[in-house]
C-alpha cells in the first residue's frame, strides 16, 4: 500500500504538476547545454580532451547508474520528500560548478548532479498516479512532462548561447538554481507526500551492486563507440555483466529486494520493458547515422543540419501531446500501434534516402516519422509500466522503465554504430586506406579526391540504409509487444488479463 499525506490540497491537480515539471526541465536542459559551453570551458579551465569528455559523461552516467537505487529511496522515504532533498543537492552542486576553477572540480560537481537528476524524474512519475488517479487524465499528465522535458533540450542550446554572450560559462550552472531553489519552496505546498505505507529496509549491498554494474556496462558501450571492443571496454563489459548477474541473484533471495522480479513476471510490464528497450535502441543508433548523414554526406555545417532537425523535435513535442489526447478518444492499443507504425515508416524512409540532396527532406521526414511515433506512444507506455506495478513500488517501476530507456539508446549507438561501420568498410573497400576507419576520416581524405569523397558518400549511405532496414525490421517485434502489452489491464492481484476479460467482469 502507498500512504498520501493530504495536508498540501489535491484539488490543484494542475499546479502541482507545473511544480514537478519546473525541477524536469531543469535535468533536461542541463543535458544539452553544457555541449555549448565546453569549448570556452577547455579554454578557461586549460581541460584537455577527456577531461572534457568526463564532464558531460559524470553527469549522464549517474543519472542511468543510480537511478534504480534512487527510485526504490523515493518509495522509501517519500517521493515529494526526494525530490526536494535532490532539488537542494543540484542547486548547491550546480553552484559549485559554476565557480570550479578546475576540470576535476566541474567533473565532481556533475556528477552529484546526475545522482540527484536521477531521482527526480521517476520520482515526478509516480507521483502522477495520485495527482491523476484517472488513466486518462494520468497519460495526458504524463504527455506534458515529456513535452517539458523535449523542450528543455530543444531550447538548451539557444539558451546556453544566450548565457554565454553575456556571461561567463558558470552562467549555465547557475541558472539552475533559482529554479531548484523555487521547487524546494513550491513542492510541499502542492504537492501531497506519496510513499510506502510500510517502508522496507534499503538493502545497501543491493545498491552498490546496481550502480557499478550499470556503470560499468554504460562506460563499456560509450568508450565502445568511440574506440572499439578495447580492453577497457572488454573488462568493463564483463564486471558490469557478472555484477548484475549478482544483482539479480541477490534480489531473488532477499525478503524487500531493490527491484522487485516480480514485476518482470506480468505479462504487461515485460512487454512494455521490451518494446521500450528496443525503440530506445532504434533511436539511439539511427540517430548517429541522421546526423553523420547531414553532415558529413550532404555536406552541411552543424547550424544548417541543425535547422533539418527542427521538424524531428516540433514532432515529437506535437506527439507527447498528440498521443494522450487521442488516448481520451480510441482504444490504447489502436494509438499505440498506429503509432509504432508509423515509426517504422519512417525507418523505411531512412533506408532509400539518396545521396543527392534529394535525401534531405527524406530523412527529415523519416525522422519526423519516427519521433512522432515514440512521442506519442511513450506517455502511454510509461504509464503502462507505473500503474502495473504495486503502488508502493511506483517509483522503482518509473526508475526501471527510464533505465530500460538509457540502456537501449547506449547499445543501439554501439549495435547500429558497430553493423553500420561493418556495411561501410565492405562497401567502400580499398584495404589500407585511412578512409576505411569512418566515414569522417573518408570525407577528409576525401576532399583532394572527388572520386574517393563519391565512394565515402555512397558507402556510408549504403550502411545507412542498413539501420534503416533493421529499424523496420525490429518494429515488426515492437509492433507485437506493444499490441499485447496494451490488450492488458492489470488487475487488483497484480496480474494482467486481458482488456475484452476485464469489460466481462466488470459489473
Amino acid at each position: 500500500m502507498t500512504s498520501t499525506d493530504p495536508t498540501p490540497t489535491t484539488t490543484r491537480p494542475f499546479l502541482a504538476l507545473a511544480a514537478l515539471a519546473f525541477p524536469t526541465l531543469l535535468v533536461a536542459v542541463d543535458i544539452a547545454v553544457l555541449n555549448v559551453a565546453l569549448p570556452t570551458m577547455a579554454r578557461d579551465l586549460h581541460a584537455g580532451a577527456t577531461e572534457l569528455l568526463w564532464m558531460t559523461d559524470s553527469y549522464n552516467f549517474l543519472v542511468a547508474g543510480a537511478m534504480l537505487t534512487t527510485g526504490a529511496v523515493a518509495d522509501r522515504v517519500g517521493r515529494r520528500r526526494t525530490i526536494s532533498v535532490c532539488a537542494a543537492i543540484f542547486a548547491v552542486a550546480s553552484a559549485i560548478g559554476a565557480f570550479a576553477t578546475t576540470p576535476e572540480l566541474v567533473i565532481a560537481a556533475r556528477g552529484v548532479m546526475g545522482l540527484a537528476g536521477s531521482a527526480i524524474m521517476p520520482a515526478s512519475m509516480a507521483l502522477l498516479g495520485g495527482l491523476f488517479p484517472d488513466e486518462k487524465s494520468r497519460v495526458q499528465a504524463m504527455g506534458v512532462m515529456m513535452t517539458v522535458f523535449l523542450g528543455g533540450m530543444a531550447v538548451a542550446p539557444f539558451v546556453g548561447g544566450l548565457l554565454l554572450a553575456h556571461f561567463w560559462w558558470g552562467s549555465v550552472f547557475l541558472m539552475g538554481v533559482p529554479v531548484m531553489a523555487l521547487t524546494v519552496v513550491a513542492l510541499p505546498r502542492l504537492v501531497p507526500e506519496s510513499r510506502a505505507e510500510v517502508p522496507s529496509p534499503l538493502d545497501l549491498t543491493s545498491a552498490g551492486l546496481s550502480l557499478v554494474s550499470v556503470l560499468s556496462l554504460v562506460f563499456a558501450l560509450k568508450r565502445g563507440v568511440a574506440s572499439g571492443p578495447d580492453s577497457p571496454v572488454v573488462v568493463t563489459a564483463v564486471v558490469g555483466l557478472a555484477l548484475g548477474v549478482v544483482f539479480l541473484r541477490r534480489q531473488a533471495r532477499l525478503a524487500h529486494p531493490l527491484l522487485d522480479l516480480g514485476l518482470l513476471a506480468r505479462p504487461r510490464v515485460r512487454r512494455t520493458l521490451g518494446a521500450l528497450f528496443l525503440t530506445a535502441l532504434l533511436m539511439g543508433g539511427t540517430s548517429l547515422f541522421f546526423n553523420l548523414y547531414l553532415q558529413e554526406v550532404q555536406g552541411l555545417s552543424p547550424l544548417r543540419a541543425a535547422w533539418w532537425m527542427l521538424p524531428m523535435m516540433v514532432s515529437m513535442i506535437a506527439a507527447a501531446n498528440l498521443g494522450p489526447w487521442l488516448n481520451r478518444h480510441v482504444p490504447q492499443r489502436t494509438v499505440v500501434v498506429s503509432m509504432m507504425s508509423l515509426m517504422a515508416v519512417g525507418f523505411a524512409l531512412y533506408a532509400v534516402a539518396p545521396v543527392s540532396t534529394a535525401g534531405r527532406p527524406v530523412v527529415a521526414a523519416g525522422a519526423s516519422l519516427a519521433t512522432f511515433g515514440i512521442g506519442a506512444a511513450y506517455p502511454l507506455l510509461m504509464d503502462g509500466v507505473i500503474s502495473a506495478a504495486p503502488p508502493e513500488r511506483a517509483a522503482s517501476s518509473a526508475s526501471l522503465a527510464q533505465l530500460s530507456n538509457e540502456l537501449g539508446i547506449a547499445f543501439g549507438l554501439t549495435l547500429l554504430g558497430t553493423l553500420g561501420t561493418v556495411v561501410y568498410r565492405l562497401r567502400l573497400g580499398l584495404p589500407g586506406s585511412t578512409a576505411r576507419q569512418s566515414v569522417l576520416d573518408g570525407v577528409r581524405e576525401g576532399r583532394h579526391d572527388p572520386a574517393l569523397l563519391t565512394a565515402v558518400k555512397g558507402a556510408f549511405t549504403d550502411a545507412f540504409h542498413v539501420t534503416g532496414l533493421v529499424g523496420v525490421t525490429a518494429m515488426g517485434v515492437v509492433l507485437v509487444l506493444a499490441a499485447r502489452a496494451t490488450r492488458e489491464t492489470p488487475t487488483d492481484d497484480g496480474t494482467s488479463v486481458p482488456r475484452t476479460v476485464e469489460a466481462q467482469l466488470t459489473p
